[in-house]
């Protein structure tokens, strides 16, 4: 016995260090400010603290007990892909029971039929959570397989494998505090708060902060969130899942090079980020689709040729309603008024269009500043208005000649005029 304690006594202190340390630095870099805002989200504020410590270390002491993950072998390839859509179907049912449970709430039935219904819906929902749950360690190392071999495949492959390791969590996302003042859309500091947060809880905050600072406030949903592991949300489907850990990977790639570290400078740099990780998400996403279903890569033209992404899209329905189309128009009407500085006008024109959206089928809960301050960050939606850095970025990626060019060319942008220098002469 006491050869057996000197055996584990390092790994004992090993572990006991590294946890120390992530610790310390979390504590450290932990943003909790005691004013206004600080008040009003304290009692929902997500930890990132107990997230780490929770998840990091039993994700790398199973790989390292377990072994690094092999590629996916033909062999696996079927059953680890039956599991991985058994997972995701389970997400997309327990997403319908939510919503069949919140529809009970409302409908007019006599209350013991009501009762009973929930009762059999929340039964099934903890069989299925149940199930959810013990699929969710091979369907993490699955798509996080997929999306690192692809990765490798691309160029991306360190002397560790592909670095930072691909490494997620199928779980619930967190929601964000986002705000912005009144008398212009911009981005400000955000606060990460607890997922799953009820409508009564994220008005109380939004009130609050706007109550207490004067500012524009929007309490918004994540599909994931670039912690280390990431998280990714496990109800949307796989497709949604892959593009959404691939985008975290690319933040996460980034933070190591000078267009990541201008991430929180906010503005044109927090759009370029978004925006390059919104392009290659979806692309590393569409790769390791096929990869996993050992079928061919999409094939697409180089994108420096053949036609750009707006005269690829099909003729529009002009009878249908187009939200990019109509937020957009929002959006650019919006900052005219905030230019002319109309504030009310402009407070009461997006309250006028939100309410046309959701006649729409767009259930917009609150159109604000800060609605547009976060939508807007994604260069290529409506939400961003007139924004030239989605189109730079976009054609910076049609002259690049592969991914891996267009990811280490961006990832040098040190400020925006960075992106139009490399645009006005040729890629080296």
């Amino acid at each position: 016995m006491p050869q057996v304690l000197r055996q584990i006594r390092p790994r004992i202190r090993w572990r006991l260090l590294l946890l120390a340390g992530i610790t310390g630095l979390l504590l450290y870099i932990e943003d909790y400010r005691p004013d206004a805002i600080g008040l009003a989200t304290a009692p929902y504020r997500f930890g990132a603290v107990a997230w780490e410590l929770g998840n990091l270390p039993d994700k790398w002491l199973h790989r390292i007990w377990g072994g690094p993950k092999g590629l996916i072998e033909a062999k696996n390839r079927e059953r680890r892909l039956a599991q991985v859509e058994e997972f995701f179907a389970l997400g997309a049912r327990l997403r319908e029971i939510d919503r069949e449970i919140i529809q009970l709430a409302t409908r007019a039935s006599p209350a013991a039929q009501a009762t009973g219904d929930a009762a059999a819906l929340r039964a099934e929902q903890a069989r299925l959570r149940e199930r959810q749950s013990r699929l969710r360690p091979q369907v993490e190392e699955t798509v996080e397989g997929a999306i690192a071999d692809e990765l490798v495949s691309l160029g991306f492959r360190a002397w560790t494998g592909v670095f930072p390791p691909v490494d997620t969590v199928l779980t619930g996302s967190p929601t964000v505090l986002v705000t912005s003042p009144r008398d212009r859309i911009a981005r400000l500091d955000d606060v990460i708060l607890q997922m799953g947060l009820t409508n009564e809880q994220r008005e109380r905050i939004e009130n609050g902060v706007e109550s207490e600072t004067g500012l524009s406030a929007l309490v918004v949903n994540t599909g994931g969130i670039a912690f280390y592991p990431s998280i990714t949300l496990p109800d949307a489907g796989l497709d949604f899942a892959l593009e959404v850990i691939a985008h975290e990977w690319v933040h996460q790639w980034l933070w190591f090079r000078p267009l990541g570290r201008r991430y929180f400078e906010g503005g044109d740099m927090t759009a370029i980020n978004e925006t390059v990780a919104d392009i290659a998400g979806h692309e590393i996403g569409e790769l390791a689709r096929s990869r996993l279903e050992g079928t061919a890569s999409p094939q697409r033209p180089h994108p420096g040729h053949g036609h750009t992404e707006r005269e690829r899209q099909p003729a529009v329905n002009p009878l249908a309603f187009d939200f990019q189309a109509e937020m957009r128009i929002t959006r650019e009407r919006v900052d005219e008024l905030l230019a002319a500085r109309d504030v009310a006008g402009a407070e009461a024109y997006m309250e006028e269009r939100r309410r046309e959206f959701v006649e729409n089928g767009y259930l917009i809960r609150r159109l604000n500043q800060a609605y547009f301050a976060f939508h807007g960050t994604y260069a290529t939606t409506g939400a961003a208005g007139v924004n030239i850095i989605g189109q730079q970025v976009e054609e910076l990626r049609r002259r690049s000649p592969t991914l891996e060019r267009f990811l280490r060319i961006a990832a040098e942008i040190d400020n925006p005029a960075d992106l139009s220098n490399l645009l006005s002469s040729p890629l080296r």
